[in-house]
């Protein structure tokens, strides 16, 4: 911890003593937009598929089956109970001053997270859209009813929700859009005046005839309106002011400070005179754009390590960018350039049908503008190639995308052959268009790499690899980066086959978390006694950092002479260590296999030290031995074989837990317990089947050992 960040830890605690009754800063001001943003299309020009989801929703939200992260579904209360973690059934609601409450350590097996959901206020946004959308003045009353609700029960600077900096801008990019859709609401269902019912008058565009709207003449409008009005000034400067004082810095000013950011901006966009509890928007955005430099690497990876927080935070950047522009500012070439190769990146990286992410993921999203939460990245990843593809997001975005300039991808995309949207692929066949988009990442006719983040990627006859040869994570803690060094992902026709262990939880089982995180669950190569470098210090910190892996790729020999060769490969060095020995020199080569299609991989290392190497599938698939060295694996109608060189000294294929197999394979506690629990979404926990090999390096023998991915003929 260097003197600036010292610094700001003592100013932050000068602002804790100085706010620890909360806020009184006299009367709320009576606030009113005077910037369009968000800009909000005509309802009558939405899709009959987010109409549809928003009617579905709509019922949901209100009868209580509300799902947190997108897929934990959750029976929560009316009005909620904006403390309680229901899925731990735990209600922690408490009128401490936040700064004296330890959010890490909730009793009970409650996780902040589960309480954090809550009040991230994704359903107000949806009944909110739902308002706007379909007129509907039952969502929008309980949109206004939930946050009045909200705001009783949390005031300023107490209880769990004003525990973190992001989750207060969360909450003003989210107000920022109930504000513009329910004033939106109030203005096209405002009960008509006597003028309006003259016979013979035009109505007002989007108002009915008397006979028509006589429902809609109800007080309710009159009181979204009046509700809506007050929540401004009761929501917006504790919070504006909360974000301010507290935002990110040193070394947890990762995706945290990105939204805390975004959410100032876009509410001193839409309120100008918010700024008095902050600071200037020009500020602000200066902030901003070199913080969006700092994360997005030249290539667009995020430095953080971890894909699903790339998309998180791209669509915070997203906003942040629109509000600007929509205030009449203008936003750096040199940050819209490094936005649009974000968005790329994704594009190339992600895997659309099945996703599994490396890093740590918790499901997190800005805003619910997609149709569809179980689609969610998707429908982004659609979007980012083709608006026709996410008709949602392109109703909710189209506007400012024509208006502000389009921050998505605008060069290579792959495509199926048949042009059909990413939703239809079949995943047999692809076809590579390249653009300038791409660059810094260097393009050959196979592997896409990644240079600066360190993530290679190829797709070639249905398969899609990727393999991961990046630092730990984002500045001094990694905060969510995973010790996966050499880890290699498999896609088979769009089917993740082999994976990346996932994140489970933060909080809520700490053997599982180091599990997840570790080396021992990823299937880079591990010499034995190797596997807790770096260390784990707490929920988000590591000890030191991992330096970027080397990596090269060949292609049809031209850089080695080899001769019609089609290879990548990358290696790194673990260690040394403080008063301790040099760590193994570690290499895997991942080469095409023409013929066969399909692929070998190859692990060598310049030791005599046994390696361990896990191939961890994904839940649901099925594990079959051919032979002792032969195997077959089964997933979703997909079929792929393994075979295992002879070099392996051990081999030991684990297709049901607890059986003598499963036993044989685990030779640490750790394995003993989790080996082959993987999380494909936050809070949620699988077991899956792998084949775990072990090699023994013989001296003056050759020390590469390989394993073939093929496809299968039943495929």
């Amino acid at each position: 911890m260097g003197p600036a960040e010292i610094a700001a830890h003592t100013r932050k605690k000068i602002l804790q003593r100085l706010d620890v009754r909360g806020m009184r800063d006299g009367p709320a001001p009576d606030l009113d937009s005077t910037v369009d943003f968000p800009k909000l299309p005509r309802p009558e020009d939405a899709p009959s598929s987010l109409r549809e989801a928003l009617a579905r929703d709509t019922t949901e939200i209100l009868a209580g089956r509300w799902k947190a992260f997108g897929h934990l579904e959750i029976q929560v209360d009316d009005p909620p109970a904006w403390h309680k973690d229901y899925l731990a059934g735990r209600n922690l609601a408490t009128n401490e001053s936040a700064f004296k409450l330890n959010h890490r350590e909730l009793p009970g097996g409650a996780d902040i997270k589960l309480i954090w959901e809550l009040s991230r206020w994704y359903q107000p946004v949806r009944l909110a859209m739902a308002g706007y959308l379909r007129s509907d003045e039952r969502a929008a009353s309980k949109c206004v009813e939930w946050l009045a609700d909200w705001v009783r029960h949390n005031p300023p600077y107490r209880g769990w929700n004003w525990t973190s900096a992001l989750e207060v801008g969360m909450r003003l990019v989210q107000f920022a859009w109930i504000d513009a859709l329910l004033k939106g609401f109030v203005e096209l269902n405002r009960p008509l005046t006597s003028l309006e019912r003259g016979i013979g008058t035009p109505l007002p565009a989007g108002k009915t005839s008397p006979a028509e709207g006589q429902a809609m003449e109800s007080a309710g409008v009159v009181e979204v309106e009046r509700l809506l009005k007050r929540l401004r000034g009761e929501i917006l400067p504790a919070h504006v002011r909360f974000a301010w004082r507290y935002r990110s810095f040193g070394s947890s000013a990762n995706n945290h400070l990105i939204g805390e950011l975004a959410g100032l901006i876009l509410a001193i966009a839409r309120w100008p005179e918010l700024s008095r509890w902050a600071t200037s928007l020009g500020g602000l955005q200066r902030r901003w754009e070199r913080e969006v430099l700092a994360q997005f690497a030249e290539d667009g990876g995020n430095r953080e390590q971890a894909l699903n927080y790339h998309l998180f935070s791209w669509e915070f950047c997203w906003q942040t960018h629109s509000a600007i522009k929509a205030a009449g500012l203008k936003v750096s070439s040199e940050v819209a350039d490094r936005l649009r190769r974000a968005a790329g990146f994704f594009v190339e990286v992600q895997a659309p049908m099945d996703p599994w992410d490396y890093g740590d993921s918790d499901d997190g999203y800005v805003t619910p503008v997609f149709a569809f939460d179980a689609e969610r990245v998707l429908e982004w990843y659609s979007w980012l190639q083709s608006a026709g593809d996410s008709p949602a997001i392109e109703y909710w975005w189209g506007l400012a995308r024509l208006e502000f300039g389009d921050l998505r991808t605008t060069g290579a995309e792959w495509k199926s052959s048949d042009r059909k949207p990413a939703k239809y692929w079949d995943a047999k066949e692809y076809v590579f268009a390249a653009g300038p988009a791409r660059q810094p990442a260097r393009e050959r006719r196979n592997w896409l790499v990644h240079n600066a983040t360190g993530v290679a990627v190829r797709r070639a006859e249905g398969w899609q690899l990727r393999i991961d040869a990046s630092p730990l994570g984002y500045l001094a803690t990694a905060a969510h980066g995973h010790l996966d060094a050499l880890h290699l992902s498999v896609w088979y026709h769009g089917v993740a086959m082999v994976i990346d262990p996932g994140t489970g939880a933060y909080y809520a089982d700490k053997g599982l978390r180091a599990w997840l995180a570790s080396r021992l669950a990823h299937n880079c190569p591990l010499p034995a006694g190797w596997g807790d470098r770096p260390r784990r210090l707490g929920t988000f910190l590591w000890d030191r950092q991992r330096p970027q892996v080397d990596i090269r790729e060949y292609d049809d020999g031209s850089e080695r002479g080899e001769g019609n060769a089609d290879w990548i490969d990358a290696k790194t060095v673990l260690g040394p260590w403080e008063n301790e020995r040099p760590g193994p020199y570690l290499w895997r080569k991942v080469i095409r296999l023409h013929d066969e299609n399909g692929w070998v991989v190859e692990e060598a290392q310049e030791s005599d030290w046994p390696v361990n190497v896990r191939w961890q599938f994904a839940p649901g698939a099925i594990l079959e031995t051919i032979h002792e060295r032969k195997f077959r694996v089964a997933r979703k109608g997909v079929v792929m074989e393994i075979a295992v060189s002879e070099d392996w000294a051990e081999v030991h294929p684990v297709a049901a837990k607890n059986s003598s197999a499963f036993t044989s394979a685990a030779t640490t506690e750790l394995e003993a317990e989790y080996a082959g629990m993987v999380s494909p979404a936050f809070r949620k926990v699988e077991w899956a089947p792998f084949l775990k090999l072990v090699a023994r390096p013989q001296p003056g023998k050759p020390c590469v050992f390989r394993t073939n991915f093929l496809a299968s003929r039943s495929s």
